[in-house]
């Protein structure tokens, strides 16, 4: 696969040099064809669009390639359509920022055809295109694949990153995490220095193992401060950790299909009947797991910490830390200690009376989307060729050769699609025991807004301006009423919802 995928990307830079096509930034107007004729297809791929620069410089010293090559494939087989890159996107931004940019592209015309936005996260707002149809048309790329469908790995079809709320499939995996998001990276001396002979595979042993790590004279964990330096609800030890354990404990209550999934529409419900509020322990136990995080894993004074240069020098134990790092680390010539990286460890029952024990794997267990792709409704809605298109783009994206191409580059990723290859770089990660996490979550208030509200009244919590009675009071409120909305908005048909006195 390797060798393949490294005569595909020859193969594309001699593209490169034998056409002459001009790949543009994100212009001030949005139609269907530009000065030269063309369709402009507006893409925006997120942290994955093309570095303007093909050589590291140093204004952008970090580079990324691939995108860029698969593009200029893909319009030397189409000549009818230019790729328009969507550069002004605050990338790594909050969900607010993100929501803002879109509603702004979106009134001006200038919304991206094809876009990332975590997949369903603002299904609420109707902005994506519904993609079951066009997934069932014929492939056309070779292999042993009838439909475009069949190109993809089976599970990630119940996916409510991929699925929305009324079982539309609303969005296109191109990569998935290998085995999850984020990752612990370790100091191994510091590891053998406290004593510490395994990491971690449950919440109750990173615990300990922070302790024995601070006793020994290293900082326990330091948290990711590239874009998180704000105590949020949502954040990566709550996405990773903590609301699969509790969720997936409830899955006997919330899953009312009995498909083991639990939809974002089940969540809702759950919601509305009550199942997650604070007058049951187990809702209390699972936000004061989420606290206890800020105010006694983490160092006082945290956000401003630059725990990059106390990781370089020896000094912190385990770090949190996204893994498409993992590349940079093993160039790193400063660090003068080995690392590894173990898997988030999920909440089992050895801290908490109200989580089920943890199962686990060898190697990744139908690990998460990462880059997933939405067709945007304003942006082809009465313009057939522009949907034409993005759907052409779409599937030449897909194709197991181009996906490999991005997961060899980016390195900490793996292919969404069958028949895809990895970067070596993540063998030793991706050969560890994972946890088998369940298919559920604890909501997070629904929506962009009341996800912004919860967040900072978690940050009122964890600071001590508010009570643990005032939290309660205030999360279930907020859980309550971004509930209703995302139901009024996605149109739900609640008639067999037992919701009471929650409507």
């Amino acid at each position: 696969m390797k060798e393949k995928t490294v005569r595909i990307l020859k193969k594309c830079m001699i593209a490169l040099a034998a056409v002459a096509i001009t790949v543009v930034c994100l212009i001030p107007f949005f139609g269907s064809t530009g000065a030269s004729g063309k369709i402009q297809l507006v893409v925006d791929l997120h942290g994955y669009t093309p570095s303007v620069s093909r050589i590291p410089t140093a204004d952008d010293p970090d580079v990324f390639n691939s995108t860029y090559y698969i593009a200029q494939a893909f319009m030397k087989e189409n000549p009818d359509v230019e790729i328009v890159w969507a550069r002004t996107k605050p990338v790594g931004g909050m969900d607010s920022e993100m929501a803002q940019w879109f509603t702004t592209q979106i009134a001006g015309g200038t919304v991206p055809a094809v876009a990332f936005s975590w997949g369903t996260r603002y299904q609420d707002r109707d902005w994506y295109l519904p993609l079951d149809e066009y997934l069932d048309d014929a492939w056309e790329y070779g292999g042993e694949y009838e439909t475009w469908r069949d190109v993809f790995r089976d599970y990630l079809w119940k996916s409510n990153s991929i699925v929305n709320a009324r079982g539309e499939i609303v969005a296109i995996p191109v990569t998935v995490y290998p085995g999850a998001s984020t990752g612990y990276f370790y100091n191994k001396t510091a590891f053998q220095v406290a004593g510490i002979e395994s990491v971690p595979l449950t919440w109750k042993q990173f615990i300990d193992a922070t302790k024995k790590l601070e006793n020994a004279g290293y900082v326990g964990v330091a948290p990711w401060l590239y874009f998180d330096t704000t105590t949020t609800f949502d954040a990566w030890v709550y996405q990773s950790i903590v609301s699969p354990s509790y969720a997936g404990a409830l899955m006997d209550v919330i899953d009312y299909d009995g498909n083991g999934i639990m939809s974002s529409a089940e969540q809702a419900r759950a919601c509305l009947e009550g199942v997650f509020s604070t007058e049951h322990a187990y809702t209390k136990d699972m936000y004061s797991t989420l606290k206890y995080y800020y105010t006694d894993l983490l160092k006082k004074g945290w956000a401003s910490i630059d725990y990059n240069a106390q990781w370089l020098n020896g000094e912190v134990g385990i770090r949190e830390e996204g893994l498409w790092a993992i590349p940079s680390e093993n160039s790193n010539v400063v660090r003068a200690f080995d690392y590894g990286v173990f898997v988030a460890p999920l909440v089992s029952t050895d801290s908490s009376a109200y989580v089920k024990a943890v199962e686990y794997s060898d190697g990744p267990y139908q690990p998460a989307p990462d880059l997933c792709l939405n067709i945007m409704k304003a942006a082809v809605d009465g313009n057939p060729a522009m949907l034409d298109a993005a759907l052409r783009f779409l599937k030449f994206l897909t194709q197991p050769e181009n996906v490999s191409l991005i997961c060899i580059e980016n390195a900490g990723v793996l292919g969404a699609v069958k028949e895809t290859g990895h970067s070596n770089l993540i063998d030793e990660f991706i050969s560890q025991k994972f946890p088998i996490v369940p298919n559920a979550s604890w909501p997070s208030g629904f929506t962009d807004e009341y996800g912004d509200r919860l967040n900072r009244k978690f940050e009122q919590w964890v600071n001590g301006e508010i009570t643990d009675a005032q939290f309660y009071a205030a999360a279930d409120e907020i859980q309550l009423q971004g509930a209703r909305v995302f139901v009024a908005n996605m149109g739900l048909d609640t008639s067999a919802w037992n919701i009471g006195g929650a409507q």
